[in-house]
C-alpha cells in the first residue's frame, strides 16, 4: 500500500530530489567533519608533537654535552669557571624542560584520543625533572670544590678533599648518564609519536579519498535513481499525451488506466470522462444528422405512400364487397387474399404513420407535471393490453415527488414505447413488468423505471439501441426507442439501459424537476398490479 506522503506526483519528485540533497549534504558534511580531524591532527603535529620532538632531541643533546663536560671537568683552569660552566649549562637545560613543559600544557587541547599519548610524555618529563632535582647538592658541592689537575689561582686540594670532589664528579656522572637516557627515551618518543601520527594522517588521507569517492558514486546513482524514478512517475504523462492525440485522430473510445500518483489518477480519471463526453456527443451529433436525414425521407415517403395505400385499402374494401354476392364456396380463396391484402395495408398504415409521427416530432412544450399522475394513467392504459398478453405489471409510485418539467404527450409516448418492449419482451413466457418513480440521485432530476425479467439484450446490442432502424424485433421498425431517445433528450434529460443476457433489460428515465412539490400517490396497491390471466 502506497503511504499518503506519496500518493501526489509533486510529493514524489519533491521527496527523490530532498533524498539527492540530503545525500549530497550527508556526503559533503562527512567529509567537511573528516577534514576538521585531518587539520586538528596537522595542528597536533605541527604545535605538538613536532615541537617536542625538535625540544626533546635538543634536551638530549644538553645532557650529552653535560656528561662529557663532567667527563673532561679536571682540564679546566679554576674553580670558578666550573662553577661558571656548570651554572650556565643548568640554566639552558632548565629552559628546555619549561620549553617542553609549556608544549605539553598546551597540548591539553588537543583531541582525546591524543591523552594517553600526552600523558606518558608528562610522565616522562617529570621523571626527568624529578631526577635532576636529585642532582642539585652534588653540584654545588663540584662547583665549590672541583677536582681540577692543575689550578690557576694556586690553591691545592688535600687529598681527602680531592677524593671527595672526585666523588662526586664520578656520581655526577652516573646520574647524569641516566638522566640521558631519559631524556633520549623522551626523545625517541616523540620522534615515534610525529611518525604515528603521520603515518596516521597518511592512512586518513587515503580513508578520506576511498570514503569520497565511495559516497560520490553513492551520491550519482542516487541520483541517477531520482532521475529513473521520476522518469517512471512521469511516463503516464506520455499515456495521456497519446491518449489525447488518438482522440484528436477521431478514436474517441480511447481510454487510459486510471493509476498511478494522484494527480496523475485524477487526470486520467477526467481525461476518461472528457473521452466519454467526445465519443457521446459525437454518437449523439451522428444520431441527430442521421435523425434529421431520415425525418426528411420519412416525411417524403409516407406522402408518395399513403395515398396509394388509401386506394388499395379502398379497392379491398370494394372487392370484398363485390365477392359478398357471390357463393361463399367459389369466394373463399378470394377473401382470405382479400382479408392478408387488408392486415398488410393496415400494418403498412401504422408504419407510415409511424414514421410520419417521427419526422413531424415537435419540441416539447414544458409545463410542471405530476410525474406520478402520468405514469398511473399510462399503467391503466395499457392495463388491458398486458393482460390479454399474460404479463403482470407492477407500478411503485415515490411519495412527495417534485413537479417534473415535461411535455405530458411526448413524456407519455416515449414510456409508452418503453412498456411495449418490455411486455413484448416477456409475453411469451408470462412474465413481469415493474414500473417505478423515485427521486434521482441528482436532487434537480427525477426518474421513470421500466424494468422486465425477460431473456435481455446482448451486450454488444446495447449501444446500439437507440439508432434509427435499429431493431431486435423480426417486424421491428427501429424507430420506437430512437423516438424515445430523442423526446428525453429534447427534455433536457437521460436515458440509460442496464442488461444482461437472461437478466431482463432495465431501461431509466431522467428528467428535470420544476421546483413545485407533486401531490401524494394515490394509485398504488392491488390496482396496479395486473395479473396474467
Amino acid at each position: 500500500m502506497i503511504p499518503p506522503l506519496l500518493r501526489t506526483l509533486s510529493a514524489r519528485v519533491v521527496l527523490g530530489f530532498a533524498a539527492l540533497i540530503v545525500t549530497f549534504g550527508v556526503t559533503t558534511a562527512w567529509i567537511v567533519a573528516y577534514m576538521e580531524q585531518v587539520s586538528d591532527e596537522i595542528a597536533v603535529i605541527r604545535t605538538g608533537y613536532l615541537n617536542l620532538a625538535f625540544r626533546s632531541k635538543e634536551l638530549a643533546r644538553k645532557e650529552e654535552d653535560f656528561a662529557q663536560y663532567l667527563d673532561e671537568l679536571a682540564g679546566e683552569s679554576t674553580a670558578k669557571r666550573v662553577s661558571f660552566r656548570l651554572h650556565g649549562m643548568q640554566i639552558s637545560r632548565q629552559k628546555f624542560i619549561e620549553a617542553i613543559d609549556a608544549i605539553i600544557v598546551q597540548l591539553r587541547d588537543a583531541p582525546e584520543r591524543h591523552a594517553a599519548r600526552i600523558a606518558e610524555s608528562r610522565r616522562q618529563l617529570d621523571a626527568i625533572k624529578a631526577a635532576i632535582a636529585v642532582l642539585a647538592p652534588r653540584y654545588e658541592t663540584v662547583a665549590q670544590a672541583p677536582p681540577l689537575e692543575q689550578r690557576a689561582d694556586g690553591i691545592v686540594l688535600t687529598a681527602s678533599a680531592r677524593a671527595a670532589a672526585e666523588a662526586a664528579r664520578v656520581e655526577l656522572v652516573r646520574l647524569e648518564g641516566a638522566v640521558k637516557r631519559q631524556t633520549d627515551e623522551l626523545a625517541e618518543y616523540q620522534e615515534r609519536m610525529v611518525l604515528s601520527t603521520a603515518h596516521n594522517l597518511e592512512l586518513n588521507e587515503q580513508r578520506l579519498s576511498l570514503l569520497t569517492m565511495i559516497l560520490g558514486g553513492a551520491a550519482v546513482l542516487i541520483g541517477l535513481l531520482v532521475t529513473i524514478w521520476a522518469a517512471i512517475n512521469l511516463r503516464p504523462l506520455r499515456r495521456l499525451r497519446d491518449a489525447a492525440r488518438r482522440i484528436a485522430a477521431g478514436d474517441y473510445q480511447s481510454r487510459i488506466d486510471e493509476r498511478g500518483p494522484s494527480e496523475v489518477a485524477d487526470l486520467a480519471r477526467e481525461f476518461n470522462v472528457m473521452g466519454r463526453a467526445v465519443d457521446e456527443r459525437e454518437r449523439e451529433l451522428v444520431r441527430s444528422e442521421r435523425l434529421a436525414a431520415v425525418g426528411k425521407m420519412a416525411a417524403m415517403i409516407t406522402h408518395e405512400v399513403r395515398n396509394p395505400l388509401s386506394s388499395i385499402g379502398l379497392n379491398t374494401e370494394l372487392l370484398e364487397e363485390e365477392l359478398g354476392g357471390l357463393p361463399a364456396d367459389a369466394t373463399a380463396e378470394a377473401r382470405a387474399l382479400c382479408l392478408a391484402i387488408t392486415r398488410e395495408v393496415d400494418r403498412l398504415t401504422a408504419i407510415t404513420e409511424e414514421y410520419l409521427a417521427f419526422a413531424r416530432l415537435p419540441k416539447p412544450r414544458l409545463a410542471a407535471e405530476a410525474l406520478n399522475s402520468i405514469v398511473g394513467n399510462l399503467a391503466t392504459f395499457v392495463r388491458e393490453d398486458l393482460h390479454k398478453r399474460g404479463v403482470t405489471l407492477t407500478l411503485d409510485l415515490a411519495d412527495d415527488l417534485p413537479r417534473a418539467l415535461v411535455d405530458e404527450g411526448q413524456l407519455r409516448q416515449s414510456l409508452l414505447n418503453l412498456v411495449r418492449n418490455a411486455a413484448e419482451a416477456v409475453a411469451d413466457g408470462g412474465g413481469h413488468v415493474w414500473l417505478t418513480t423515485r427521486r434521482g440521485d441528482d436532487p434537480t432530476r427525477v426518474e421513470v423505471e421500466v424494468k422486465d425479467d425477460g431473456p435481455g439484450i446482448e451486450p454488444d446490442l446495447v449501444p446500439r439501441l437507440f439508432d434509427p432502424f435499429f431493431s431486435t424485433k423480426e417486424r421491428g421498425t427501429g424507430l420506437g426507442l430512437a423516438l424515445t431517445h430523442q423526446i428525453v433528450r429534447d427534455h433536457g434529460g437521460a436515458i440509460t439501459v442496464a442488461s444482461a443476457p437472461g437478466a431482463g433489460a432495465t431501461f431509466v428515465v431522467s428528467v428535470p424537476v420544476s421546483g413545485e412539490p407533486e401531490p401524494r400517490a394515490t394509485n398504488r396497491g392491488a390496482d396496479d398490479r395486473v395479473a396474467a390471466g
